[in-house]
């Protein structure tokens, strides 16, 4: 791609940042920048299965919802959500096999693609890529984990509320007495729903709830959690040093 283009240097500073490509040494992740190809998609946008098997997208900015539909019924999973310095797809890029998914576009994304086998080499020239890759893929997997054991253990109401906790914004970003969210704070209860294993009119009703309790506000379809200590308690958790931590 063209050094020039913006879009450019706006990729090396997201993966500069990133879990995943942090590590790497600045002129390192320029060269694998440059391989790239950049690509739009807009809001709801999918990517299809035959481009998701033959390449790796990087993602700038924007998030990517990957769900899992049932066939038989309609219902729909979301196995992750995606952003900046995320990658699609993880499991593919490992055994170079179809990965069985619906990812859609939350927001119009930014991101750049390669080769899939272009994308393994890379794994091979810079050993150091690893050394952020296996955490981030451990991430991954731990997040499968986690899902499988709330959907079995937690009822609707406590897997809605560790939701919300998981993607409260660290405590540098919050302003005044509320805590933003981030990733989830615009999704619709829906997508709520797909992340927690329910349907719509469960989550929506939870979320009323939560409100009046004075637990969560929700302002122009943006979320934001008021009472910290009473969404604690609702997580089923004994974690009270979360308080300190976020």
């Amino acid at each position: 791609m063209n050094k020039s283009d913006p879009v450019y240097e706006k990729a090396v500073e997201t993966l500069k940042n990133s879990e995943l490509f942090g590590k790497l040494e600045p002129e390192t992740i320029r060269s694998i920048i440059f391989e790239c190809t950049p690509v739009i998609l807009k809001k709801t946008q999918t990517i299809d299965s035959d481009i998701g098997i033959k390449y790796l997208h990087i993602i700038v900015s924007g998030r990517l919802k990957v769900t899992q539909i049932d066939p038989s019924t309609g219902r729909s999973i979301a196995l992750f959500l995606l952003s900046s310095g995320d990658i699609f797809d993880v499991f593919s890029l490992l055994d170079g096999n179809e990965h069985t998914v619906f990812p859609i576009a939350m927001d119009n994304i930014e991101a750049f693609r390669i080769p899939l086998k272009r994308a393994r080499e890379w794994m091979c020239e810079h050993p150091e890529f690893n050394s952020g890759f296996l955490p981030y893929l451990g991430k991954m997997m731990r997040k499968c984990e986690s899902f499988s054991q709330e959907v079995v253990f937690h009822d609707t109401t406590t897997r809605l509320a560790n939701l919300i906790l998981k993607h409260i914004e660290p405590e540098q970003n919050h302003n005044g007495s509320h805590h933003p969210l981030k990733l989830i704070n615009s999704l619709s209860h829906e997508s709520l729903a797909e992340m927690i294993g329910s349907v719509r009119s469960v989550v929506s009703s939870q979320m009323h709830k939560l409100k009046e309790e004075e637990i969560i506000i929700s302002k122009r379809g943006h979320l934001a959690v008021k009472n910290l200590e009473k969404l604690i308690k609702k997580c089923d958790i004994l974690d009270q040093d979360f308080l300190t931590k976020t």
